[in-house]
């Protein structure tokens, strides 16, 4: 397979080609699988050891020279495996021969450099987490095996070695993103590859045979003691080869590509190794790996040389460090400036802001925020024909709102902003319609470069904040698009917020006048029906009984001419008042039901009132003082038929005179109207005993009245109501009981226009 393809395929199919190709790497040779195998034995001994590398003559060439190199300046010569192991002890010599077998199975020369210093780095990685893992060991009072710590070590990266020799071309590209964008080494595994090192080291592991303890360190060495998971067969290993990997990324020995390094401190103190011994494990390390590091081939590793490389790799990462923290704080204070913008425009915001003062608030965060003298918001509604605005500047001069009526040209400049918007997010240069914008709103043009923060809203309007600045003290604010970005959201949010809360606010207007005009009208139309009905049935009623009170007063008239008895012609007499009664009550009911049509004519309201006035003060003997005239204009004329005006300001004048004690009475009659309105308006108040909300929706209906049996017969205000709406006027009360009735009369004040 041609290992730049592996990220070509669908995840799952990727997974399992590259475990296929793992499947093919060679096995482990019978040295090493016998030396793995002595080393997890119990029953284990050097001799067997020896036993199994002198039937290997490379192997024990290789133990030999590392013999005498140990040996050097000792006087004496090491010639055999036995005296390799005598001299250099048991599990150092176990351990060289394992790293060999390891490195010659999977350490393979490359003519790429960059590839066969990622694999240097990986072995260098893994040798010292072998070392390290067994220094750790050394401190855990016999609980971990020395022999399966560094094995457990060594082979903790098993799979990105695999990896790399596998896929070295995409392996390539993996460390690459790593070092470019400092990413976990897992998370860059997962994304190109479908899996990490740690899934591949434990397949690697299982094919191998290797015991179980081993695949899991392969396996887990990332997951701390705590989130191991239960079944685990040995924890402990697992956990000194966390802590050891852990400590030698700190002291960034090799490659690791593990970018997070846990606190060592607290790791190590949790085995109970004191800070003392881990300074030791520290310093000692590089010396315990430069033996194993030149047996495999890796010979310009000194002790030396892995120092001056973990500072130089620790001096780049803190210029590194040092760079980022430099622009992150640039960053972060751009960013706080946002946030502080934001938070300044929430806190200003009112459940009252009219969209112009929405425009003047943010206008004001964007200026605080950007550092501009001035600054113009503005905010455009879909389908109508203006512009909200608001602009603010630093000055003593109050901020303030407007309304400017779109044009074409301003129209044109406001489509080109939303066209920019559309296509960018954050601060950007206000296109060829900012300045339009600016110009018609400012009154001048923009001083500096012009800039916008937009926001476009889904419903198609679109507004924005416009402000000057140079260009140099905008590049601050680069790095911040989406800070930007976000606090432009929340204006156009809270635009569209105070243009539905207008809009709310005008269909509740609305729809309250709606609902009064209709409310008033549905009575009316009942009203008016109730009259005409009552009318109908009045006027049939008085017909019928016409003629039978016309006989009955005429025989009781001709009966009383013929009577000689005074008993008898006194009761005569009262059948003929009483039948003139019902006569008069028949005619008062025709006039109801068919009153005649009016004849208007102008009358000046004065003639009108002043007549009134004395006719109810001679007529109710109330004082002068209590029947009052108040005229706003004397001379203001009322247009109406003189008969039908004066039935209605007597029926209103006769239920306020009735409604009021003698002795406490005060009626005042006055008209508020002015000669130049197309009405008269005559109000008459009184201070009576007022009327129920009941007795108010009733008082202008036929027949009805709150007086006892007898005392009226419920047709006056009715009356004066429909011979009022006759003339063209409206008449209606007001009362409040206890306190007294106002009745309003509206009447004509000038011909109706032919």
């Amino acid at each position: 397979m041609d290992s730049g393809t592996a990220t070509e395929l669908p995840a799952r199919e990727r997974v399992e080609l590259i475990l296929s190709q793992l499947d093919k790497l060679p096995t482990l040779s019978t040295v090493a699988v016998r030396l793995l195998a002595l080393t997890t034995s119990d029953d284990s001994s050097a001799g067997e050891v020896i036993q199994v590398i002198e039937s290997d003559a490379s192997l024990t060439t290789a133990i030999l020279r590392l013999g005498r190199r140990a040996d050097a300046g000792a006087g004496s010569e090491v010639t055999t495996v036995k005296q390799a192991v005598t001299l250099l002890g048991f599990n150092a010599v176990r351990n060289a021969v394992l790293s060999l077998q390891l490195y010659e199975t999977l350490g393979a020369a490359s003519n790429d450099d960059r590839t066969m210093a990622t694999r240097r780095g990986l072995w260098q990685h893994s040798l010292a987490v072998a070392c390290a893992s067994e220094m750790v060991a050394e401190q855990s009072n016999g609980a971990v095996s020395l022999g399966d710590a560094f094995v457990a070590g060594l082979l903790h990266d098993i799979g990105k070695i695999a990896l790399e020799a596998t896929l070295p071309k995409s392996y390539a590209r993996v460390v690459g993103l790593v070092e470019r964008r400092r990413s976990c080494i897992c998370d860059v595994e997962q994304s190109l590859l479908g899996m990490d090192h740690t899934v591949a080291g434990k397949r690697l592991a299982s094919r191998w045979h290797l015991p179980q303890p081993m695949v899991e360190c392969a396996w887990l060495h990332h997951q701390s003691p705590e989130a191991l998971p239960t079944s685990v067969a040995s924890p402990q290993l697992v956990s000194v080869v966390h802590v050891a990997d852990n400590l030698v990324r700190q002291q960034r020995i090799g490659f690791s590509g593990y970018q997070h390094v846990g606190d060592v401190e607290e790791l190590v103190g949790s085995w109970g190794i004191e800070p003392t011994a881990l300074e030791a494990i520290r310093a000692d390390l590089p010396q315990r790996m430069e033996p194993f590091c030149e047996l495999v081939g890796l010979d310009d590793t000194s002790s030396q040389s892995l120092y001056a490389e973990s500072l130089a790799k620790a001096n780049r990462e803190l210029g590194r460090l040092n760079r980022a923290l430099t622009v992150q704080n640039e960053r972060l204070e751009v960013r706080s400036a946002c946030f502080d913008a934001l938070r300044s425009f929430t806190k200003q915001l009112t459940e009252r802001d009219r969209v112009g003062e929405v425009c003047v608030t943010a206008a004001r965060s964007i200026g605080q925020m950007v550092g501009a003298q001035e600054t113009l918001g503005f905010a455009r509604e879909a389908g109508k024909p203006w512009l909200h605005t608001g602009s603010f500047e630093t000055s003593e001069r109050a901020p303030s709102t407007g309304v400017i009526e779109l044009d074409r040209a301003l129209g044109e400049a406001l489509d080109r902003v939303a066209a920019a918007a559309a296509s960018s997010r954050g601060i950007i240069a206000a296109p060829e319609g900012g300045e339009t914008i600016w110009q018609r709103c400012v009154g001048a043009h923009a001083a500096s470069p012009l800039w916008i923060l937009p926001f476009a809203e889904t419903d198609g309007t679109v507004g924005g904040v416009l402000f000057t600045l140079s260009e140099r003290e905008l590049s601050r604010l680069r790095s911040a698009s989406e800070e930007a970005h976000a606090v432009s959201i929340a204006i156009g949010l809270a635009v569209s917020t105070a243009r539905a809360r207008a809009e709310l606010e005008r269909t509740n207007e609305e729809l309250l006048d709606l609902n009064r005009r209709f409310r008033a009208a549905q009575k009316g139309l009942v009203r008016e029906r109730s009259v005409s009905m009552v009318a109908k049935m009045a006027a049939g009623a008085a017909h019928e009984l016409n003629n039978p009170l016309s006989v009955i007063s005429g025989r009781a008239q001709m009966a009383r001419g013929r009577c000689t008895e005074d008993e008898l012609a006194r009761t005569l007499e009262i059948i003929v008042e009483q039948a003139q009664t019902a006569a008069q009550m028949v005619t008062d009911l025709m006039d109801f039901a068919k009153p005649a049509p009016p004849q208007p004519v102008g009358q000046r309201l004065a003639e009108v009132l002043d007549p009134l006035c004395q006719h109810w003060r001679t007529r109710s003997s109330l004082a002068e003082p209590q029947i009052t005239l108040s005229l706003a204009d004397p001379e203001a004329t009322v247009y109406a038929d003189a008969g039908q005006l004066r039935i209605i300001l007597n029926a209103v004048m006769a239920n306020a005179v009735e409604a009021c004690p003698p002795e406490t009475a005060c009626l005042q009659i006055n008209s508020p109207s002015k000669v130049s309105d197309e009405t008269v308006r005559i109000v008459i108040e009184d201070n009576g005993t007022g009327m129920t909300p009941d007795v108010l929706e009733h008082a202008v209906d036929p027949f009805f009245s709150s007086r006892p049996a007898g005392r009226g017969r419920g047709l006056g205000l009715s009356h004066a109501y429909r011979l009022a709406e006759m003339s063209g006027g409206n008449l209606w009360l007001d009362s409040t009981p206890g306190i007294g009735t106002t009745v309003t009369v509206e009447l004509p004040a000038r011909p109706p226009t032919s």
